[in-house]
């Protein structure tokens, strides 16, 4: 199963976005295993040194920032497709 892991802040406004992008892609593709992992609030740290909201996708580094959500879809889209086969 593919995981995307999305790393966010309290109070940082492009995590709250990475909220938003976490619920409308789970929506569309369930399939996808999404985890939004508050480092605030846990004991987990920033796989990066940056102040908003960091991707990772099945380990790797995705994203810095909030990615544009049509593209994020159409990568995932793209990955899961070519993985199964």
């Amino acid at each position: 199963m593919s995981r995307l892991t999305i790393y966010v802040h309290d109070n940082c406004s492009e995590s709250s976005r990475a909220f938003d992008i976490a619920s409308w892609l789970k929506r569309i593709m369930p399939e996808v295993e999404i985890e939004v992992i508050n480092i605030d609030r846990s004991n987990k740290r920033m796989p990066v040194n940056y102040d908003g909201p960091v991707y990772m996708y099945n380990g790797e580094l995705l994203k810095v920032g909030n990615p544009d959500p049509e593209k994020l879809l159409a990568f995932l889209m793209f990955f899961d497709k070519r993985h199964k086969n």
